[in-house]
């Protein structure tokens, strides 16, 4: 055994949350760092499934619309407030991120005719700078993407120089996807505000593995999904955020039958909610909500300022093997080494990493696990950091691949088809 093994052994003895990987169901073989991707399936998660298809669905049928599913989009909607430290009345649960983040900047131009165009950056999640100009199109205003010299990290005074220039709705992710760069967001929204800008936050790379308090950081809008960090499985229910007095000016641009002030009433009149319930559409999904439901449990057990300082002992026990052996090895480390601008994913760079990725996922020895990874363009590996369940010895063992993978030339046996790693 190595030096760098034992450590990784004696950090994971001493590690205070280890238990919580008990909680999840870890595939046989098989390391899996992709949670920015999808997170683990939790043992009781898999238990609250089962019930609610067999008893609630199965057996009380119509009647489980009384009894609990009514109620399970506000229950789960208050334990997200918990984990971001807002009010249950400012979270609304459903839907999809991209659906959320339209419906939310729709009913903030409809609600404001004076905004004349909406901003991102070039590191923004590109579903989200899709949206953003669709919607610009719709309305027939300007939509401006500020560029960056760097596809990994912004330059903040070059992002405040833009908003100063250019008015409107910005649209920034908290945590970046290719870098996992965090951004100053206290700053940023304290800038904004004092220029006139309206900013929504994408947390989706950052709920659930970095502690987050919407007061503290003086958040008015955000959206974000549930199946990374927060382990709520594929196609897990998005949320949005609203502070409480920003709802009553907000119309939803969909008026749904959930939307409805009172749904069960069947009025030909619409009546929207005054609440954030206005921006539920139709009918929840049960399902999706009850997995998201139980999984969502053990994040608030935990708690997010433990998951973080976790997050943060793990990439310093990675950044130990990267100085020592895989920066020789021509990887680069694009994700910053301060813990305040990192989110809890790890970047690095080689110009093998497309053919590095399917060893990792399909390595030629069989007595070699998988690693389950992400790769990103442009040759770009990306590895979760998932505090529940990720161990230090599951970090050592993936550094130990990308060892042997470049020092034997592994690589140079797959081909550089773009087929079987995502």
């Amino acid at each position: 055994m190595d030096r760098l093994n034992k450590i990784a052994l004696k950090l994971d003895s001493n590690d205070k949350i280890s238990s919580f990987r008990e909680k999840f169901i870890i595939p046989r073989n098989k390391i899996y760092l992709d949670g920015n991707s999808l997170g683990l399936l939790s043992k009781n998660t898999f238990k609250n499934l089962n019930k609610t298809i067999k008893k609630d669905w199965g057996k009380n049928l119509i009647s489980s619309w009384n009894k609990k599913w009514i109620n399970l989009p506000k229950k789960v909607s208050k334990k997200i407030a918990s984990i971001i430290n807002s009010d249950e009345e400012e979270v609304y649960v459903g839907s999809s991120t991209s659906n959320n983040l339209y419906k939310l900047i729709k009913s903030i131009l409809d609600s404001n005719k004076k905004i004349k165009s909406i901003l991102t950056d070039s590191l923004n999640y590109p579903s989200d700078k899709y949206i953003c100009e669709g919607i610009s199109k719709d309305y027939n205003i300007d939509f401006n993407i500020l560029e960056y010299n760097s596809d990994t990290k912004p330059e903040i005074e070059s992002l405040k120089e833009f908003i100063k220039t250019h008015k409107g709705i910005l649209v920034l992710s908290h945590v970046t996807y290719k870098s996992s760069y965090r951004y100053p967001i206290t700053q940023i929204n304290r800038f904004c505000k004092k220029n006139g800008v309206i900013v929504i936050w994408d947390l989706s790379h950052s709920i659930g593995a970095i502690d987050i308090n919407v007061k503290d950081i003086e958040l008015n809008y955000a959206v974000g999904c549930t199946y990374k960090f927060l382990n709520g499985g594929p196609g897990s229910p998005a949320f949005i955020y609203i502070r409480k007095s920003e709802i009553n000016k907000l119309k939803s641009p969909i008026k749904g039958w959930f939307s409805h002030n009172n749904p069960f009433k069947f009025s030909d009149k619409y009546k929207e909610s005054t609440s954030i319930s206005k921006f539920s559409n139709g009918t929840p999904h049960i399902l999706s909500l009850s997995a998201l439901d139980t999984s969502i449990d053990i994040t608030i057990e935990s708690t997010t300022k433990r998951l973080e300082r976790k997050s943060e002992k793990l990439f310093n026990f990675f950044y130990i093997i990267y100085e020592n052996k895989l920066r020789d090895l021509n990887f680069k480390l694009i994700t910053p080494k301060n813990k305040s601008e990192r989110g809890s994913h790890i970047s690095i760079m080689h110009r093998e990493a497309w053919r590095i990725s399917k060893c990792l996922i399909y390595p030629i020895k069989k007595n070699n696990k998988k690693i389950i990874i992400d790769y990103r363009p442009n040759n770009i590996i990306r590895i979760a950091l998932t505090p529940l369940y990720s161990s230090f010895e599951d970090i050592y063992l993936c550094c130990m691949r990308l060892i042997e993978i470049v020092e034997e030339k592994e690589f140079e046996k797959k081909d550089k088809s773009m087929e079987g790693v995502t």
